[in-house]
């Protein structure tokens, strides 16, 4: 009667036992040796070669031809010296043999979609600031490889972003017809809590957008004021639709009007003393619905 041990076996001992008792052992450190032959030699003579078996301690090996196979047969210590490092103790190599075999060619590697022309426009308006003639036409052709770039997301598939306007790649769970999330670098920006923070402020006084670009610089600003717009769009739709129901009662009408006034000042980067009646085209539309027959903001 065996005794029986306490605690946990390890696993390596455990699957030991097993591939011994299955008579499996001999086979998997043979199929290891042609499994780490790619890893011993390199990706450039691993696709010009194919192992195909291990006798003994000898390692057959395929190659194209025979000038290959004499070639390798002259460096064939060192790749036995390599293998058998990876190997470790359970099992050891004597001898490499090298006969000609069919050895499929490399696919080729796929071409690179070329880059579209550069949006010249959009370059000459980065660089529109820029006075000094000589660093304005260095300015530009770095303008005109970042529009290249631009362009040739966008032909991939990416889309804007939400918050920045710089194209993105999709998310993998997202289905082609969700509206686009945020880029990373936006969504990060969007989770700082001073960017919240400042996004609050801005529900009160939209006016503020200048100063906070001084604080929080144009990605801070940029985050706070998208922040800011998605929780008015919310409140304008929940407004008009309580002016509907209430029969445009006078208290969510001015209500309305005052959250209307803050999304335009935001959305169009106008004073409240700039805007127009024409503006409201920018709401969205339920509010534009709603305020559509009112008087002027």
């Amino acid at each position: 009667m065996t005794r029986r041990r306490s605690g946990p076996l390890d696993m390596s001992v455990l699957m030991g036992a097993t591939l011994a008792q299955g008579k499996l052992g001999t086979g998997v450190q043979r199929a290891r040796a042609l499994l780490l032959w790619p890893q011993a030699v390199g990706p450039e003579i691993s696709r010009l070669t194919r192992p195909r078996s291990v006798q003994g301690g000898t390692l057959f090996v395929e190659v194209r031809d025979s000038a290959a196979a004499h070639h390798l047969t002259m460096q064939r210590h060192h790749f036995l010296e390599r293998l058998n490092r990876l190997l470790g103790e359970g099992q050891h190599l004597t001898e490499l043999r090298f006969s000609v075999g069919h050895i499929q060619p490399p696919p080729d590697a796929p071409r690179a979609a070329p880059l579209p022309a550069p949006d010249r426009a959009r370059a000459r308006k980065l660089v529109k600031e820029v006075a000094d003639p000589d660093l304005k036409q260095v300015a530009l052709k770095a303008a005109e490889a970042v529009t290249r770039a631009r362009r040739w997301r966008e032909e991939q598939g990416w889309r804007p972003c939400p918050v920045c306007g710089e194209p993105s790649p999709p998310r993998p769970e997202q289905p082609p017809s969700a509206a686009p999330s945020p880029c990373r670098d936006c969504a990060l920006t969007l989770d700082d809590p001073l960017v919240r923070r400042a996004a609050r402020l801005l529900l009160r006084d939209p006016e503020g957008l200048a100063g906070l670009r001084e604080r929080l610089g144009d990605s801070g600003a940029t985050g706070a004021r998208y922040l800011a717009l998605r929780q008015l769009e919310e409140q304008l739709d929940l407004l008009a639709l309580e002016c509907a129901r209430s029969g445009g009662e006078e208290g969510y009408v001015m209500f309305l009007k005052a959250q209307a006034e803050t999304y335009l000042c935001l959305h169009l980067g106008k004073s409240r003393s700039e805007l127009r009646r024409t503006d409201r085209r920018a709401l969205p539309e339920k509010a534009r619905q709603v305020l559509g027959a009112g008087r002027d903001i």
